[in-house]
């Protein structure tokens, strides 16, 4: 499946209780930068980047030390089994993952790129 940074080009058709409280979920962890969700039959894959840290630029520290309970989180609020990736910051618009089903959510209104675009 092709995911773009731009989350506009998944907006779903409604939105459903479930893509709220991943919202909901995203908007109490300022950490995640960017989220997508893709429901797989009765489960639910989701990716995440994650803020840099202020003194090395890393991502790795966050997502180790929450990454477990983060997919505990979403699991218990959406009811579905739930595997939960890290994404390194992609360098292109567009970009390939190896998981097909339904887009639920993309959510990236904390993304600082997402607010201007070079000419």
């Amino acid at each position: 499946m092709k995911l773009s940074l731009d989350a506009s080009t998944f907006t779903p058709a409604q939105v459903s209780a479930e893509a709220e409280a991943l919202a909901a979920w995203y908007d109490a962890r300022p950490t995640v930068r960017r989220l997508w969700a893709i429901r797989v039959q009765r489960s639910l894959s989701v990716i995440v980047t994650l803020e840099p840290t202020m003194d090395s630029g890393e991502t790795y520290p966050a997502w180790f030390a929450c990454s477990q309970g983060w997919a505990r989180e979403i699991q218990s609020i959406t009811g579905r089994d739930v595997t939960l990736e890290m994404l390194e910051e992609p360098t292109v618009d567009e970009f390939e993952v190896d998981i097909e089903g339904e887009i639920v959510a993309a959510i990236s209104w904390r993304d600082p790129t997402s607010f201007w675009k070079a000419d």
